[in-house]
Formats: C-alpha cells, sequence, structure tokens
C-alpha cells in the first residue's frame, strides 16, 4: 500500500529544519540524533535499492486477479512525496472496495484458470498475460509473476525487458483468516519471504503482513524483519496504520491514522527510531495545517505547526540542538516517509488477489 503516507509535505517540514540549523549547544547526551539518521538511511537502502520489491509497484497498476489476462484498472500507487492525508484517504477508499468484495470464507482465493499458471509481461498490451501456458513453476494452489526492471518515471517494467526475479503467490488460508504465502526470489535466492492475512468481520477490515524482506542483488544489505498492519473501521472509514520493522539493531515504529470520511480528512501520526537512544515525531493536523513535535528521549526538543506546505520550527523551551542534530532531524523525517512507501509496496499482492 503504497498509496498510503506522506504526512506533511517532507520537503517543506526538512527544508524548514535545515533552515533552523543555527544552534550551536548541544541535544540530551543520552540521544544521537545522527545515530538515528544512520540506521533509518540503512533501513531505506535494503528497501529503495532492492529492485524486486520496487517490481512490486507494476502489480498495483493492474486489476484484480479475476481471468487469464491482467489488465489496467486499477489507480497508479502514488509516488514518495505525495501528501499524506490526500495518499492515505485513497488508501481507505481502496480497502472500502475491498470490504465491499472480500470473500466470507477462505476457499477460492484464486480463480482456477489461473491456478498454477504464470504472469508475464505482454509488451503489445502493457499488461501482464498468461502467454505461455507451459511454463512450469508456478505453485500448484495460487500463482507466479516474473518480475522486471522498472521504469520509475510509469511503474511499468522498462523495454527492453530484463527479467529480475519472479513472484509466487500461494493460497495458505485457514477457516478463520484468508492468508497469501508471499515468496520473492532470484533463481534459487529468498528476497522475502511473508504471509498477507486478511480478515473482515462486521465492523472491521485487517490486512497484516509479517516476514522478512533483503536485498540480495547488489548490496547485500542486512535483513529487514517486519509486521505491517492496517485496520479499515468499516462504520466510519477510519484507517490506522501500524508499521514495525528492525533491520541490522535498529528498529522502526511508524503508527499513524486518518479519520474523516469527507474530503477533508485528519491524521494523527507517532513515528519513532531506537538506535543509540530513541528519535521520534508525533503529531497530528490536516491537508492544511499541522501540529508536530520532535522528541529525544520522551523530551520534546522542536516542533513543526501552521500550515502544512510552510510550517514553523521552533525549539522547545531549555532546549538547544546543534546545526548536524538539526540536519540529522531532517533525514530522518523524510526517511520515515520513504520506509512507509516503500514497506507499502509488500501488501500489493494481497490487493492483487482480495481486491
Amino acid at each position: 500500500m503504497s498509496w498510503l503516507k506522506r504526512v506533511v509535505p517532507v520537503g517543506a517540514v526538512a527544508a524548514a529544519l535545515v533552515a533552523g540549523a543555527c544552534s550551536e549547544s548541544t541535544s540530551p547526551s543520552t540521544v544521537s540524533a545522527s545515530a538515528s539518521a544512520t540506521a533509518v538511511t540503512g533501513l531505506n537502502t535494503s528497501l529503495s535499492q532492492n529492485g524486486l520489491l520496487q517490481a512490486l509497484a507494476a502489480l498495483g497498476n493492474v486489476a484484480p486477479l479475476a481471468a487469464p489476462v491482467l489488465r489496467a484498472g486499477m489507480a497508479p500507487l502514488p509516488a514518495p512525496g505525495r501528501p499524506w492525508t490526500a495518499a492515505a484517504a485513497q488508501t481507505r477508499d481502496r480497502l472500502s472496495e475491498l470490504a465491499g468484495r472480500a470473500p466470507l470464507a477462505p476457499e477460492a482465493l484464486f480463480p482456477a484458470n489461473v491456478l498454477g499458471k504464470t504472469f508475464q509481461w505482454d509488451t503489445a498490451t502493457d499488461s501482464y498475460r498468461i502467454t505461455d501456458s507451459t511454463l512450469t513453476g508456478a505453485p500448484s494452489n495460487g500463482v507466479e509473476f516474473l518480475l522486471y526492471q522498472v521504469d520509475t518515471a510509469t511503474g511499468d517494467p522498462s523495454l527492453p525487458l530484463t527479467q529480475t526475479g519472479y513472484l509466487t503467490i500461494a493460497d495458505a488460508s485457514t477457516p478463520q483468516a484468508n492468508i497469501l504465502h508471499v515468496l520473492l526470489k532470484v533463481n534459487t535466492l529468498t528476497a522475502a519471504d511473508y504471509t498477507i492475512t486478511e480478515v473482515k468481520t462486521t465492523s472491521n477490515l485487517t490486512l497484516t503482513a509479517a516476514g522478512y524482506v533483503t536485498n540480495i542483488v547488489g548490496n547485500n544489505s542486512p535483513v529487514v524483519n517486519f509486521t505491517l498492519q492496517h485496520v479499515l473501521s468499516l462504520p466510519d472509514s477510519s484507517l490506522a496504520t501500524n508499521y514495525q520493522a528492525n533491520s541490522n539493531g535498529a528498529t522502526v515504529s511508524l503508527v499513524d491514522t486518518v479519520s474523516g470520511s469527507g474530503g477533508s480528512p485528519s491524521f494523527a501520526l507517532d513515528w519513532s527510531v531506537t538506535k543509540a537512544g530513541t528519535v521520534a515525531i508525533v503529531g497530528s493536523g490536516t491537508d492544511s495545517a499541522i501540529d508536530v513535535q520532535f522528541k529525544f528521549n520522551g523530551t520534546t526538543v522542536a516542533t513543526a505547526s501552521g500550515p502544512a506546505d510552510n510550517p514553523s520550527i521552533a525549539l522547545a523551551s531549555g532546549q538547544t540542538l546543534t546545526a548536524s542534530d538539526l540536519l540529522a532531524l531532517a533525514s530522518i523525517f523524510a526517511g520515515f516517509a520513504e520506509i512507509e512507501y516503500n514497506l507499502s509496496l509488500l501488501f500489493t499482492p494481497g490487493l492483487l488477489v482480495f481486491g
């Protein structure tokens, strides 16, 4: 669900932080803002430079699995940098549609005419199709997609096609929930292994993704373990998100909500990274105004408030930050938004099947 997040315009807050980098005192000694920024950057590298993970974006531009041919139909996923509340509202709308179609029992997640089949990108139709029914390798209880290098401008595979690996999606449902087992692989090497679980009640729709992802091509980034959850409240269409991830000794927590079923949704967020102390960004707002606090080990050291596109940055009473601290906070803020975008891609196979 990369369609999810951009809390406030990232560039505006980051620029305001950088502009305020004039203090020459010290931040709380038990927290290293630069270590936290490095942790966020490192986790981002494992995700943003993972070609297989980025290739999942192409699957977000096709219609749900319902026939041997997948044609464009779903709205494209918002690119990084889109204002959060607008993107979150789109996410909420798509989950609402999913709730209306979600199966009441775990049977028949895949149509019989696609079981055990492999989908390839067809350049003639710009869509995934079963162009060669003799291909083997797909699970008997699911499907396989060949993955390619992606044109970041369009989200589609770039031409000429260069295969980077493949994705398998298999039915692992129980009587209590619809469950997909997702594997991203290059030959025999596994780049991601996780499950997507869908549970629908009379009041909520919950999607949970749990497992790990790593970049096995290029930089051999460390493993990112994750548990990601979206809970859509069906009566009022409010959306709660809870992303937890850890990698290389750093823990990232991204918790936020969006409410308001009309045209002006509001948000609340609580983002943190823990490594050599905890740096957190906590706040609330709308598309037009924000009130955000930056905290070191629970102590507020700076605030951003006012118009969402041009907030004012102020230091908390009695607290001063070095220029490097403020630059690190700007990096953390932008990094959090990018992490959410990249982790949300992991939900794409679930939308393809459940949607």
